[in-house]
């Protein structure tokens, strides 16, 4: 087996792989790894969404957990993400108007802003901010950084 197993309730679940067009409608919990085609989240998905080279992810829904995405991939969010994103080289990020991005970017590729953005970043890539995106500014408080929605 290429993937691991996820424990979930206490049981060992396959990891979910996708090769070809498929859209998460409910709830998944587990990770999710897009190997070609595009995974379309209209529901949530509750995991690691692991999104490969060549591959794309739209989030219309929630993603709440890491997300990885892959040299020549993409992902477009219009709903949100909360969790860790990591964005590589030649890789892009598209946050929706309607999108949200909250938690720490690691941005080696090219992130293009149209909603709101909020939480640490670093890498050497780009955020284009375009119409009425922004970067959300933490409140801070005895030294620690919060980020209130």
């Amino acid at each position: 087996m290429k993937y691991g197993f996820d424990i979930i309730d206490g049981n060992r679940v396959p990891q979910l792989v996708i090769n070809g067009d498929f859209t998460i409608t409910n709830i998944h919990e587990g990770t999710v790894h897009v190997e070609t085609g595009c995974l379309t989240v209209e529901g949530i998905l509750q995991g690691t969404l692991d999104v490969q080279s060549n591959a794309k992810a739209i989030i219309n829904g929630q993603q709440h957990g890491t997300v990885i995405v892959a040299s020549n991939s993409s992902i477009e969010v219009n709903g949100e993400i909360q969790g860790t994103t990591t964005i590589a080289r030649s890789a892009t990020l598209v946050i929706g108007e309607t999108g949200k991005v909250a938690g720490t970017l690691t941005n080696d590729g090219n992130v293009i802003l149209r909603g709101i953005f909020g939480g640490a970043q670093s890498g050497n890539g780009k955020i284009q901010i375009e119409g009425n995106g922004y970067i959300k500014q933490p409140t801070i408080r005895d030294g620690i950084h919060y980020y209130e929605w």
